[in-house]
């Protein structure tokens, strides 16, 4: 017989059902319950067959993580930080255990890509390249937690969010509140329609709450390591800095253009106001640097500023980021940020550790 499916749901999740039933009649709330049972079962019935866990052998010592096949060739999606140093990677299913090679990894959205040779097609997830789920919106995780079998985790949208404290994300990050156990990072969200619409990352306060990186950034990534093996930045050569608050819609002021770049000679100036990157708004830092996460190199970045009350357009050829330009860190954004004003947040740390051996 089958087992019976349990799922779990965070304490926030179903705070939500309980307050939305105070307005309805309870057998109402009871079906809307149910109704939720039963799409979370569908996904994770499907999904389950494309998850994986990987498992790293370094000196003698196991690390494990989740990961999720892309294609039916193989191709593993999982936590950079988890493989990179690894001896020996092996990636665990349902159908067995294979042995698996790194493809590429990039240390700055901590994704990996591992090659596996299946004796036959895999099953695999497709992957949201649309609009992020907003907040409220229902997700279901699916993972391998300690050395159990693949479970279900289901949890809410809370919001995107640039920064965490000081650690700052390369693109804005998913806020979701779910569960997450030791082995369960690398694990794909699912929407209901069972694409997947983010990566779990890093979890918070104890893996209670997690930051996940969206569908599109993972799509953007998968697509460079696949062509390069690594991920190519832009870079534009402009410096940015936001006046008062980046947590309120404060104006971006161009601080800086770097010599030897494109923006030097575009025709922009210090002191001019951002007002779109390639046709999306500037209201706060964070918006820069989701824009230009999405630049190519050597294509054009559609530039909108405004000076002296008017708005001027401007065209930048993005080239890729050296590895030793002063603007920053390789990998930054195509346009530079100035952070130095961020104010500090005394909240728990946070925790981004794989689990070690088997648990």
């Amino acid at each position: 017989m089958k087992p019976a499916l349990t799922f779990r749901v965070s304490l926030f999740g179903i705070g939500v059902l309980l307050f939305a039933s105070s307005a309805v009649p309870v057998l109402a709330w009871q079906e809307s319950v149910a109704a939720l049972g039963t799409e979370v079962s569908r996904v994770f019935g499907v999904a389950q067959h494309s998850v994986v866990r990987v498992r790293v052998r370094n000196n003698s010592v196991d690390a494990v993580g989740s990961g999720f096949f892309i294609d039916a060739s193989g191709t593993v999606v999982t936590l950079a930080e988890l493989v990179g140093q690894g001896q020996e990677i092996r990636v665990e299913s349902e159908s067995g255990s294979l042995p698996a090679e790194l493809v590429g990894q990039d240390s700055r959205s901590g994704l990996a890509l591992l090659r596996t040779h299946p004796g036959r097609p895999t099953s695999f997830l497709p992957i949201a390249s649309g609009k992020e789920p907003p907040p409220g919106a229902f997700v279901v995780g699916v993972g391998y937690p300690f050395n159990l079998s693949a479970s279900p985790i289901v949890g809410v949208v809370l919001g995107s969010d640039r920064q965490f404290q000081d650690r700052l994300f390369c693109v804005s990050h998913l806020r979701v509140d779910v569960t997450v156990s030791p082995g369960e990072l690398g694990a794909p969200l699912l929407n209901l329609q069972g694409s997947v619409v983010g990566v779990v990352m890093a979890v918070v306060n104890e893996g209670r709450w997690a930051y996940a990186l969206p569908g599109k950034a993972t799509e953007r990534i998968i697509a460079d390591v696949r062509e390069y093996g690594r991920v190519r930045y832009a870079w534009a050569g402009v410096g940015v800095a936001r006046v008062g608050d980046d947590r309120t819609q404060s104006p971006v002021i161009v601080t800086r253009l770097f010599p030897n770049s494109s923006a030097k000679e575009s025709g922009l100036q210090e002191g001019d106001r951002l007002e779109r990157i390639n046709g999306k708004p500037i209201h706060r830092l964070s918006d820069v640097v989701d824009a230009s996460f999405y630049a190519s190199v050597g294509e054009p970045m559609k530039v909108a500023v405004s000076r002296n009350g008017k708005t001027k357009h401007f065209s930048l050829r993005a080239g890729e980021r050296p590895s030793d330009n002063t603007g920053g860190a390789p990998g930054a954004p195509a346009v530079t940020v100035d952070t130095s004003a961020a104010q500090p947040v005394t909240a728990p740390p946070v925790q981004k550790t794989v689990g070690g051996g088997p648990n």
